[in-house]
């Protein structure tokens, strides 16, 4: 099919689409990594073990699951405008509902979020896809950095919150900004020209995916969600239970880990002219093991601080390149995997920061749940293995 020439008009709806898209993905990462922050707080307000509050990490992610089942015919049927706002919409009602004075029934929102969750990420990262046509995995690293403003911006909100006594307004705030992003992209067109989703010549000719390589794809999306709910969302629960001096800011804990993402999705493009995925996604795996291991070991608030900077700036790489993998081996038939990879992303979600939970309670000690992640870093350093001639961008 030979180029179509944008015109001004479509070409300012693109450019709107793409701003709108990428503000909202500010708005999710705030929410994907809200219960990092607050759980000590949900702790505290039920008096609940370790292994009961990582209930709340596995009611998200079963949302998610649910939300990524509905999520392609939802697409299909609805288009990505509708169903963006959809998950926009189940976010601003699980959100305010944390306000509720029921475990129960904040363990149930917990789930309505990560229902929203569940439509958001995986439908923007494949709506980024479906738009960059080439050089996928430098676009999603730009959404993700997207993403990591939200979670940076996360625990210091929260933190400003608590001392103000506002987190409940805290919360009603991202249940507003959610039902406004949710009109926005009601109203807006943001559906991508048919051109850009299917002209054969955007992937070429595929070979046949491996079983080895489809199988190393499904283990890496759920090993990484796991570790990336692992770490982040125990980070201030350790950082609170290693001291309470006044140095220890234990609420900005995760913004740490989220910093070091951050920083390290704004790298990627550039570190990408330069090296292949593949050396990439093997140094960042080494270098977010080894400082998760050292993680176990830290007895201070700065030495934490240094060991989960560290760790996001290893892991930050890690999905973006994975979902650009899929995307290039698989072409269109992307698009009929993309739902189990992402469900499989969700079950390690739902269960691994759980897993810390469980082993913490058992063990009598938090550090011996860490250990869950960095098992986790090195399984994934030994799968990156099986991606062989990876599809470069």
């Amino acid at each position: 099919m030979p180029p179509v020439k944008t015109t001004s008009p479509e070409l300012s709806r693109e450019n709107a689409a793409n701003t709108l898209i990428h503000l909202g993905f500010v708005l999710a990462g705030v929410v994907t990594t809200i219960l990092g922050p607050i759980l000590p707080f949900l702790i505290s307000r039920w008096s609940l073990t370790d292994e009961r509050a990582g209930l709340f990490f596995t009611m998200q992610f079963c949302g998610n699951l649910i939300g990524i089942a509905s999520l392609g015919t939802l697409i299909s049927r609805r288009g990505y405008g509708r169903t963006l706002a959809l998950g926009f919409i189940f976010i601003a009602v699980g959100i305010a509902g944390l306000n509720l004075g029921s475990e129960l029934a904040c363990l149930f929102c917990a789930a309505v979020f990560g229902c929203g969750l569940g439509l958001i990420l995986p439908g923007t990262n494949l709506w980024v896809a479906d738009f960059a046509a080439s050089r996928r995995a430098s676009a999603l690293s730009i959404l993700n950095l997207a993403w990591g403003i939200g979670a940076i911006a996360c625990p210091a909100l929260v933190f400003l919150a608590q001392k103000t006594h506002g987190l409940s307004l805290f919360l009603f705030g991202i249940a507003g900004l959610a039902i406004l992003f949710a009109l926005a992209l009601a109203i807006m067109n943001i559906e991508p020209r048919p051109h850009e989703i299917n002209d054969a010549g955007m992937f070429g000719a595929q070979p046949a995916v491996g079983k080895n390589t489809a199988l190393a794809l499904g283990a890496l999306f759920f090993l990484y969600v796991g570790t990336e709910g692992s770490v982040g969302g125990w980070t201030a629960s350790l950082a609170k239970r290693i001291g309470t001096t006044p140095a220890n800011l234990w609420e900005l804990a995760p913004m740490f880990f989220w910093v070091g993402l951050m920083a390290g999705r704004a790298l990627t493009p550039i570190i990408l002219r330069r090296v292949t995925e593949r050396t990439l996604l093997i140094t960042g795996l080494i270098l977010a093991g080894s400082f998760n291991g050292a993680l176990l070991w830290a007895s201070t608030f700065r030495s934490a601080a240094i060991c989960v900077t560290a760790t996001g700036l290893g892991l930050s790489c890690v999905y973006p390149l994975v979902v650009s993998q899929m995307v290039g081996r698989y072409g269109k038939d992307a698009k009929h995997t993309r739902s189990l990879m992402f469900a499989l992303a969700c079950v390690g979600g739902a269960t691994m920061p759980a897993l810390v939970g469980f082993t913490s309670t058992h063990a009598g000690n938090l550090r011996a749940g860490l250990w869950v992640p960095f098992i986790a870093c090195l399984a994934m350093l030994s799968l990156s293995g099986l991606l062989r001639d990876p599809i470069m961008n």
